[in-house]
């Protein structure tokens, strides 16, 4: 159960960005196909450097995402049913992304922290 809290993050935000690049009837924007790609090698490797980099990415987009709903929000002249809504839906979008990149962030920075100790503690000994 905690290996998959620990792996999801990377397929959640893999469906995020094909779910983002992608505009109906059949185009698929090649910049988030790029994104998807690298997300995937992040899958399939593993990299401790670059899943920290895509973490803390992941973690500004997600400040950009918040400003860009409050400034939505700050449009709204009453607080209506459809504000209510808006808040309701992005903040929770908010949420999930923010949870999932601190996560992801967490899982790749204690691997790095648990390697450097373990060779610190075997040169030690030896």
């Amino acid at each position: 159960m905690k290996k998959l809290i620990y792996t999801l993050p990377e397929y959640y935000f893999l469906i995020l960005v094909v779910l983002a690049g992608y505009s109906p009837p059949y185009y698929v924007n090649p910049i988030f196909i790029g994104i998807a790609f690298i997300l995937v090698l992040q899958i399939i490797f593993k990299n401790k450097i670059s899943g920290i980099i895509i973490a803390m990415l992941f973690f500004l987009a997600n400040l950009y995402f918040l400003g860009a709903v409050l400034s939505e929000f700050n449009e709204f002249e009453v607080f209506n049913s459809k504000a209510q809504k808006l808040l309701l839906v992005g903040l929770s979008i908010w949420v999930t992304n923010l949870l999932f990149s601190i996560i992801m962030i967490l899982t790749y920075a204690t691997n790095m922290f648990n390697r450097n100790s373990k060779s610190t503690l075997e040169q030690a000994v030896f």
